[in-house]
Order: C-alpha cells, then structure tokens, then sequence
C-alpha cells in the first residue's frame, strides 16, 4: 500500500501548478468570466468535465487534457494501475481582492481503492 500514499505528493503537485503561474493563461481565462460561474468550479480530471457547463471551452479542454496527460505519465512513474483509480476531482474556488489582487484556492483530491489523498493549496496574484 506504500505507492499509494504517494498520491498524496501528486495531488499535492496537481493543485500547486493548478493554481500556479505555470497556468496563468487559464486562470486569467477563468478571470475573465462572469464571476457567479467561476467563483467556484470543479474539474473531474478522469471524465474531463468542468462544472459549470458554461465554462467548457477548447481552451479549457486543451488545460485539462494536458493535466491528465500529466498525471497518467505520473501514475505510469509510480507503477499504478489507471484501475486502481477511482477519482480524480480538482475544485477551485476564486475571488477577486479589493485591489488587483486575485486569491485562488484548490483542493485536488484522488480517490484510489476507496481511499481519498487530498492536498488544499491557496496563492494570489496581482
């Protein structure tokens, strides 16, 4: 069970460049929409849904596909079956500061064998 707890650093890894600046032209994406839709979204990586609907884009599909090729090429690393994966849910919720300042926070989660590895990541920008 030891490869499992691994899981734990990718989903660690998942929501850190999620909300990172190595994602910044989605997230200045997300910035441009209406904020009732993007004040809280969430990703489920295994199907490439984006809740709300309304945010499905190319663009956004191109940022989640690539996040999935990521994390199979992460799984193949660590020797996990695409099986043994249950879920793989990333949320992410964002608000606008009183200045220029934008505070995203994201919670990845993976689900495998019943067992969930979450890591909680906040960062801002200006």
């Amino acid at each position: 069970m030891g490869k499992f707890n691994q899981l734990l650093g990718v989903a660690n890894n998942l929501a850190d460049s999620f909300v990172s600046v190595t994602n910044i032209e989605f997230l200045k994406y997300i910035e441009s929409l209406p904020i009732e839709k993007t004040k809280l979204f969430e990703i489920d990586l295994l199907k490439e849904n984006i809740s709300p609907k309304e945010l499905s884009s190319e663009k956004v599909k191109k940022v989640i596909q690539n996040y999935k090729d990521w994390f199979l090429s992460e799984m193949k690393k660590l020797k996990i079956e695409l099986s043994d994966i249950d879920d793989i849910s990333i949320k992410v919720s964002y608000k606008p500061g009183k200045t220029f300042a934008r505070y995203y926070t994201c919670n990845a989660t993976i689900t495998a064998k019943g067992k969930d590895y979450t890591k909680k990541v906040m960062s801002s920008y200006y």
